[in-house]
C-alpha cells in the first residue's frame, strides 16, 4: 500500500500547477489582444457575440448561469480577452480554450483529493476521499476517471471513491470532475516511477445542447439510463473520449464501466443495450441502443434506438427508432420512426413516420408526418404535413398545411395551394387548377348548378365544382318519357377550355346510370362540347354537341333518341353510339 505524505502531495500539486499553467501558454485565444472604445451601452453578450464574429471562434457557455444582460463594466477596454473575461465575470468562472471554442464554465468552487495506491500485478487500486479544497467538506457525486484507461467511477455521499483496473503502467492520471467545481488532474505514481505515462487517448470537445437532457428525461430513458450515468454526464459536460470499442451488457454494466456514456467508438456491442455517448462506425444491439450525441454507419437494434444527437447512414429499430435532431440515410422502424430535426433520405415505418422538421421521403404503413415533405410520402391510410409538400399518395387522404405539388388517394385531398393535380373524390383547396373529384371545394374556382335536357328526352340537374382548369360533375337526371328506368345518376369530369369570359367552351366526359334496382340497368357514357355565353357574373346559358355511347339491358330499344352511329345487338344487351344535342342554364357562385 503506497500513502503519499504531504511533502509528495504538495511536490504533485506543484508540478500540475506547472503543468496547467504550460497549457496555458499554448492558449492563444485566451491571450489574443483586444482593444475597443464604446459609445453604446454594450450588453455582455453583445461584446461576447462580437468577439467570437470577429476573431472566428465560438463561446461555449451556459446561458442561464451567464450575465448576458448586464451592460460591460469598462467601456472602453484595452488587454487580452482572457483579462476581458475576468473583469467582466471575475474568478468564479472557469476559461478554457480548445480549438474554435473558448469554454465559459461556471466554477466557483475547487477540489481536493486525498488517495492512496496499491498496485499487485497488474491491477491497480485508487482508493480515497474528494473534497472541497476550501471546506475540506466531503464532495458526494463526483466524478473520478482516468483519461488513458477510461476507468472511472463516482464518490459517495462521504466523498469516498475507490477505482480498480488493470493498468501496465503504474503512473496514472487520475481527473476530478464536478459541476460548479474546476476540473482538477492529478498525476499519481510511485516514488520508484518517476517518468509519467504518454497520454495518447483523444479527447474531443462537443458544446452541449438541450436534446442530452430531453434524451434522459424521455420515458425510455428514465427507464434505461441509470442515475450515477447522469451524474458522469453532468460532472463531465461535453468533454467525451474517443474508443475503438466498447462492449455492454446493459448501461453502465460494460467494458468501459460508467465511462461508457461519454465514450465515441467506433464499433459498440451491446448484448442487451448500453448507453455510449455516439457511434462513429458500427452499433449492434440485441434490444436498444442509447446514444448520448451523434451516430454514424450502421446502428441495429432489437427492439429500438433512442438518439440524442443526429443518425448518419442506416438505422434499423425491430420496433422504434427516435432521433432528437436529424437523419441523413435510411431509417426503418418496424412500427414507428420518430425524428425530432428533419430527414435527408428515406424513412421507413411498418405503421407510422413521424418528423418534426423536413421530411425527403417517407413510406408507412398507415400514416406519415411531417412539418414539410419535400419530394414524397406514401402511406397505406394517411399523409400530413404541417406546411408544405411534394407528392403525397395515400389510402384515404391526403393532408397538407399549406403547399402541396401533387396529391393522389381515394377519398379526401385537402391543402391551401396545390401546383400540381389532386386526385381523389372530395378534393379541398384555396388555389387548384386540376382537381379531379367528384366533389372539388376550390376558393378560387367555380362553382355552379345547372338544369338542362339533352336528345333522349333526360333532364338533368347537375352540381359542376373545380378550379380554373377542371371541374366535377354530380347530377340527377329525369326522363318523363314512359321508360323503364326514368332515373338517372351521373358524374363526371369537365375541363374549361376558355374560361372566364362572356363566350366561354368547356369539354365534359360523364357517365350516366339509370336503374330500377330491380332488373332493368342502363348506362351512357357522353362526351359533351359546350358552348356558352355569360349574363354578367352569376348566369350562363349554353347549347352544344354530344356523343354517346350506350349500354342498354335487353328491350331497352327506347331509352335513348338521337341520330345514330352504330348499333349491336346481343344477348347481352343492345350497344349503341349515337349523336346528340343538349343546352340548357347554369347560375355561378
Amino acid at each position: 500500500m503506497l500513502r503519499f505524505n504531504p511533502l509528495f502531495r504538495y511536490t504533485l500539486l506543484l508540478l500540475v500547477f506547472l503543468m496547467n499553467s504550460l497549457e496555458g501558454f499554448s492558449q492563444m485565444m485566451l491571450e489574443k489582444k483586444i482593444q475597443f472604445e464604446s459609445k453604446d451601452a454594450f450588453s455582455l453578450g453583445q461584446m461576447l457575440d462580437t468577439l467570437s464574429s470577429k476573431n472566428d471562434f465560438y463561446f461555449s457557455y451556459e446561458s442561464a448561469l451567464l450575465p448576458l444582460d448586464n451592460p460591460l463594466s469598462n467601456e472602453n477596454y484595452s488587454g487580452t480577452i482572457g483579462d476581458f473575461l475576468l473583469k467582466e465575470l471575475g474568478n468564479e468562472y472557469e476559461y478554457k480554450e480548445l480549438p474554435g471554442y473558448i469554454i465559459i464554465r461556471y466554477a466557483p468552487e475547487k477540489l481536493d483529493l486525498d488517495a492512496e495506491m496499491d498496485k499487485r500485478f497488474n491491477t491497480v487500486t485508487v482508493k480515497g476521499y474528494i473534497r472541497n479544497s476550501s471546506t475540506q467538506e466531503a464532495v458526494s457525486r463526483a466524478s473520478i476517471y482516468d483519461k488513458n484507461s477510461l476507468a472511472s467511477t463516482l464518490t459517495d455521499q462521504n466523498g469516498y471513491f475507490k477505482l480498480k483496473y488493470k493498468k501496465q503502467n503504474s503512473s496514472i492520471w487520475l481527473t476530478l470532475s464536478k459541476e460548479n467545481y474546476r476540473d482538477t488532474t492529478f498525476l499519481l505514481m510511485p516514488t520508484v516511477d518517476i517518468v509519467a505515462e504518454k497520454e495518447n487517448r483523444r479527447f474531443r470537445y462537443i458544446p452541449g445542447d438541450s436534446t442530452t437532457k430531453a434524451l434522459e428525461e424521455s420515458f425510455l430513458g428514465k427507464a434505461f439510463i441509470g442515475f450515477k450515468q447522469r451524474l458522469q454526464g453532468i460532472n463531465m459536460g461535453s468533454f467525451f473520449a474517443e474508443s475503438p470499442v466498447q462492449m455492454s451488457l446493459i448501461p453502465g454494466l460494460s467494458t468501459k464501466g460508467m465511462f461508457s456514456s461519454q465514450t465515441i467508438s467506433k464499433f459498440s456491442l451491446n448484448l442487451i443495450g448500453g448507453y455510449t455517448a455516439g457511434i462513429e462506425g458500427m452499433e449492434i444491439a440485441g434490444i436498444f441502443n442509447i446514444n448520448k450525441r451523434d451516430v454514424k454507419s450502421l446502428q441495429v437494434a432489437g427492439i429500438f434506438n433512442l438518439v440524442g444527437g443526429s443518425s448518419k447512414g442506416l438505422q434499423v429499430g425491430g420496433i422504434y427508432n427516435s432521433v432528437y435532431k436529424n437523419v441523413d440515410g435510411l431509417q426503418v422502424g418496424g412500427i414507428f420512426n420518430q425524428v425530432k430535426g428533419s430527414v435527408k433520405g428515406l424513412q421507413v415505418g411498418g405503421i407510422a413516420n413521424y418528423v418534426q422538421d423536413t421530411a425527403a421521403v417517407q413510406i408507412a404503413g398507415i400514416v406519415n408526418h411531417a412539418e414539410k415533405s419535400k419530394h414524397f410520402q406514401l402511406a397505406g391510410i394517411t399523409n400530413n404535413t404541417s406546411k408544405s409538400a411534394g407528392f403525397q399518395l395515400a389510402g384515404i387522404s391526403n393532408l397538407a398545411g399549406d403547399s402541396v405539388d401533387n396529391q393522389l388517394t381515394s377519398i379526401v385531398n385537402r391543402a391551401k395551394i396545390v401546383n400540381g393535380f389532386q386526385f381523389a373524390l372530395i378534393n379541398v383547396a384555396q388555389e387548384s387548377d386540376y382537381p379531379v373529384g367528384l366533389l372539388n371545394i376550390v376558393k378560387n374556382g367555380e362553382k355552379n348548378l345547372g338544369l338542362s335536357i339533352d336528345e333522349s328526352g333526360f333532364t338533368h340537374f347537375d352540381f359542376r365544382s373545380g378550379g380554373r382548369k377542371m371541374y366535377g360533375i354530380l347530377g340527377l337526371a329525369y326522363n318523363l318519357r314512359d321508360i323503364n328506368t326514368p332515373i338517372g345518376l351521373e358524374a363526371g369530369l369537365g375541363i374549361h377550355l376558355i374560361p372566364d369570359r362572356k363566350f366561354t367552351l368547356d369539354t365534359e366526359f360523364v357517365s350516366m346510370t339509370a336503374s330500377d334496382f330491380v332488373e332493368v340497368t342502363n348506362h351512357i357514357q357522353s362526351f359533351r362540347l359546350i358552348p356558352g355565353f355569360r349574363f354578367g357574373n352569376h348566369l350562363r346559358a349554353y347549347v352544344g354537341p354530344s356523343l354517346n355511347f350506350a349500354f342498354l339491358d335487353p328491350g331497352q330499344d327506347d331509352f335513348t333518341s338521337g341520330w345514330n352511329i352504330l348499333e349491336k345487338t346481343t344477348t347481352n344487351g343492345i350497344y349503341r353510339s349515337f349523336g346528340g344535342v343538349s343546352g340548357g342554364l347554369q347560375v355561378i357562385f
